[in-house]
């Protein structure tokens, strides 16, 4: 962390300013690490602290992000679920967002032996919560809407992009997606976005920038895939979230690894075209994990069991 000059500690007391608790403190700040969308900080007033979050609408321009409010909006329905930090304040001038400070560190999701045991009952949490966001998130969608954006800004897409899209049109009539089905979900949980709470060794969960409502079935397949979960880790995600072994919803969290590999490599693509709000991020890297993923999901000898498995009867046809 580094301490952050005057112009940006104005910034945040301005917003700070918005909630009677803290309006009128002169505080001090860190940055924080990660972020790749926003400025974030560590905040503190004696022995208090927060989170504000400065907003950078720049990835919502190129397709990146959902618009400020919804991204705002379902922050705050997070935290009233008991998933996310608590909303301390949101400023529209400047946009930006205050958090409750969570003490705890950093999973490694992959490798801790409780991760899955500490990660289930968070996602229930969240998906039996009958709330909604403000936003429906069907993946295959989201791709395209990715794809499109970077092709509307010239950037080349990797080799064999149009194979790959042919077979995310039949997956997309395999899984079925029905809206009335979607429950809230986070849609990026990984180490940085997962928060340990020290005391009660409870998971956080933070950042909802990429969150909207979309089948359970992705949010977990999401899980296994972004942190690149072994077939042994993976299905004890799959049979702790359903309580069961159920061949159907096995092979749909499956399925949908492959499906969250080819969406992510959508969001990769557009950010490598535009890299310039922050040169450090390495997302040709970020990529290439992505494609390989997606080329391992679909070359697995089961893959076509899996799509039997996971099919409607009519989508066989």
């Amino acid at each position: 962390m580094t301490i952050v000059p005057d112009t940006e500690i104005t910034s945040i007391e301005a917003v700070l300013s918005t909630n009677p608790d803290w309006g009128g403190c002169h505080v001090t700040a860190h940055s924080l690490s990660g972020g790749q969308a926003h400025k974030n900080y560590l905040v503190e007033d004696g022995s208090r602290r927060c989170v504000v979050k400065l907003w950078n609408n720049y990835w919502e321009t190129v397709g990146v992000l959902p618009a400020a409010h919804v991204v705002l909006e379902n922050t705050r329905i997070a935290a009233e679920i008991g998933v996310g930090a608590s909303v301390i304040t949101v400023s529209n001038e400047p946009l930006a967002l205050a958090l409750d400070f969570v003490p705890g560190g950093h999973p490694r999701l992959s490798d801790d032996d409780d991760s899955v045991t500490r990660l289930v009952p968070a996602l229930h949490r969240l998906h039996h919560s009958g709330r909604r966001f403000l936003n429906d998130i069907n993946p295959f969608n989201l791709a395209r809407q990715r794809m499109e954006a970077a092709r509307s800004q010239g950037i080349e897409l990797p080799p064999g992009t149009s194979a790959m899209q042919a077979l995310m049109d039949r997956l997309e009539t395999v899984l079925a997606l029905d809206p009335s089905q979607f429950v809230p979900c986070h849609l990026d949980i990984w180490d940085a976005n997962i928060i340990k709470d020290t005391s009660s060794m409870t998971y956080n969960i933070i950042d909802w920038d990429l969150a909207g409502n979309s089948d359970p079935c992705y949010e977990i397949g999401f899980i296994a895939a972004q942190n690149g979960f072994g077939e042994e880790k993976a299905q004890a995600l799959f049979e702790a979230y359903f309580g069961n072994t159920d061949p159907v919803k096995m092979a749909r969290a499956r399925l949908f690894m492959a499906v969250a590999h080819w969406s992510n490599s959508g969001l990769w693509i557009t950010a490598m075209g535009n890299a310039a709000p922050n040169d450090d991020a390495d997302y040709a890297g970020e990529l290439r994990t992505c494609w390989e993923g997606l080329i391992t999901e679909i070359t697995a000898p089961d893959f076509p069991d899996l799509i039997k498995a996971a099919a409607k009867p009519a989508a066989l046809v």
